[in-house]
């Protein structure tokens, strides 16, 4: 699934989601969250490519009209909006609510701030944080329980198809459990359930976050937006679609910008950089970092 080959494949897919997604950009006199459409961007795509489960929430129309069509393709009961029934509505209401509100807010949880400071002390607190209602790590605790309970009923209900394809990351998991390629020990329900929470929730964000940067900082730099623009436009007509092969080699200029728009504002603030080798950046000399053999 993480070939580079398949990866390629899903360049027409990304395509259409991204065509659906801003067809509407340019309505007069209604501002556009950014962070947001790249996050509903990032979860179609997820959807598609890990779950075979069309989430609709790119689509140029309301978001009650996207779960209604969600819902529909993935073969829940309810109407949509205002139905409590609907697994799919309050799947992705969890789900949007749980990565911007929480996830990405790291000034909201006193325990992940506790852990920055002394990391000994942050899980217990986070135990009894989250039993204490209305605090952060309470609602964190609540919307993550949720979240798995309807990601479960998804993996349930692929489980039950007998049909089902292999062009998706979890029909794969279950393929491979239900062929025993792998031991069912291994695969279990508890486990595919923790991996398709992971896939969505840590592609999603990181994706939205990464694409939010790049926007944020090209519009602070006009002569940088001109000579991103320049190159794009340059590929071709506007209706063409680069290959993964035009993506790696006809815009070196976009992976430039996209590579320091990462420097800049790294997805994990506990991720720290090393220098592997000696570099000399404006005159000044990094030395390489011995990395000590017990750190191995």
């Amino acid at each position: 699934m993480y070939q580079p080959s398949y990866l390629a494949s899903l360049v027409p897919t990304m395509q259409s989601f991204i065509e659906s997604a801003t067809q509407n950009l340019d309505t007069p006199n209604e501002d556009i969250i950014f962070s947001n459409l790249s996050l509903r961007l990032a979860t179609d795509l997820i959807g598609d490519a890990a779950f075979g489960v069309n989430f609709g929430l790119s689509k140029p129309h309301s978001v009650c009209e996207s779960m209604k069509s969600a819902n529909n393709v993935n073969g829940g009961g309810g109407s949509g909006c205002g139905s409590g029934g609907d697994e799919v509505s309050n799947f992705i209401n969890q789900h949007i609510y749980s990565t911007t509100q929480l996830k990405m807010d790291l000034s909201g949880s006193f325990s992940i701030i506790l852990g920055l400071l002394a990391p000994i002390l942050q899980e217990p607190f986070r135990q009894i944080l989250k039993r204490i209602p209305g605090t952060m790590d309470w609602k964190i605790e609540r919307t993550n329980r949720k979240l798995s309970g309807h990601l479960d009923e998804i993996v349930k209900k692929r489980m039950e198809e007998k049909n089902r394809t292999s062009k998706n990351f979890l029909s794969l998991i279950l393929n491979a459990r239900e062929s025993r390629t792998v031991s069912e020990n291994v695969f279990s329900p508890d486990y595919i359930s923790a991996v398709t929470y992971e896939h969505l929730l840590a592609g999603s964000a990181t994706t939205s976050f990464t694409l939010s940067s790049i926007v944020y900082l090209v519009a602070g730099h006009p002569d940088v937006e001109k000579k991103l623009l320049y190159e794009i436009d340059g590929f071709g007509p506007h209706d063409l679609t680069p290959t993964a092969q035009d993506l790696h080699q006809s815009f070196p200029y976009l992976n430039q910008v996209i590579k320091q728009a990462m420097r800049f504002y790294t997805i994990s603030p506990l991720v720290a950089r090393e220098t592997s080798n000696e570099v000399e950046i404006g005159g000044y000399l990094l030395p390489k970092v011995e990395v000590p053999l017990e750190a191995w």
